[in-house]
Order: structure tokens, then sequence, then C-alpha cells
């Protein structure tokens, strides 16, 4: 007896997107215990803000939910000196992580995840990266995405200690 197959009915179809790209950049170590990186990120408004200058312009934010923010910028590309837009949806659940998702642009559909975790007077960054792109290679979206990290790093990390030594840490190991 022939099976009878059910047909379901037909949906259009979207066009293909790109593949997702997956990459780690792990072992980041900061100098600075948790509870001081993350008020860095969140509260300082003299060091933090002057950090990233050269790699960060016309940067507006809307709060969606008290852990949520909207973020429409213009982002300096990491390989040269190209500028490309940003639209991003940025979530952060304090003092664990934070996610970052590009909603628009070259990198729309990209989603990275930045963890955080104690190690004493120190805060190691762990970020997982699903990286999409409409113009970029594979290795082209890792490479200019490790380069971002690493000059935000680079920006950061003076304006950080310099906040650090000022902090009034919950830790008591600087006053």
């Amino acid at each position: 007896m022939p099976s009878r197959a059910r047909r379901h009915p037909t949906t259009p179809r979207e066009p293909p997107s790109p593949k997702l790209t997956y990459f780690e950049d792990r072992g980041t170590v900061l100098d600075a215990p948790l509870d001081v990186v993350w008020d860095f990120m969140q509260n300082d408004e003299k060091f933090h803000p002057r950090a990233h200058g050269s790699t960060l312009r016309n940067f507006k934010a809307r709060r969606l939910s008290e852990v949520s923010i909207r973020l429409r910028c213009e982002v300096r590309d990491g390989v040269g000196d190209g500028w490309r837009r940003m639209v991003a949806r940025m979530t952060t659940i304090r003092p664990a992580m934070r996610v970052v998702e590009e909603l628009e642009g070259e990198l729309g559909g990209s989603k990275m995840v930045f963890l955080y975790t104690p190690r004493g007077k120190r805060t190691a960054v762990d970020i997982f990266c699903y990286m999409r792109s409409s113009t970029l290679s594979p290795t082209e979206i890792r490479r200019r995405t490790l380069a971002s990290f690493a000059s935000a790093h680079r920006e950061d990390l003076p304006f950080l200690r310099r906040y650090a030594r000022q902090h009034p840490s919950k830790t008591g190991s600087r006053s």
C-alpha cells in the first residue's frame, strides 16, 4: 500500500543569510576588581568617556529597559582609518555579563557575549563572538573584531588604572 506523504503548505523563503562565524577572545585580565571594572564602565563620567575618543564618535544611547540600551555611533573599523555606523542593543547583567547585538549594517545579526569573572584584585574578561557580515569573509570578521577588542583594551587600560586608584572599593583593596 503506497504511503501518502502529507504536503506542507509552501511559504515564501527569505534569501539565505551569511553563515555564522564563531570565535572566542579569552584571557584578557584587567588590573581592577570586578566592582571597580563595572563602576568604570557604567558610572564613571570622568575617565571612561575619554578612553575611546579616537575610536568612537557621535555616540547616542536610549534606554530600552532596566538592563538594555539601544546605541548608535560610528566606530573605527579596527584595522584602518575607516569608520562604520553601528546600531546595537546592549544588555548588561551586572556583575556577570554584557551582550552586544548588532542590529544594522555590515555586521547586522552579530552577537558578542562579554563574560566578567572575578580574580581577586583583578577581573578576567572572556568574549564569545557569533558574527555575521553582509560584506566581510569569516577571516576578515575575526581579524577586524579582534583588532577592535585589542584597541579598546589599549584605550581603556590607562584610564581604568587611574579610576581604580581613586575608587572607594568595597573590597577594601584601595581607598
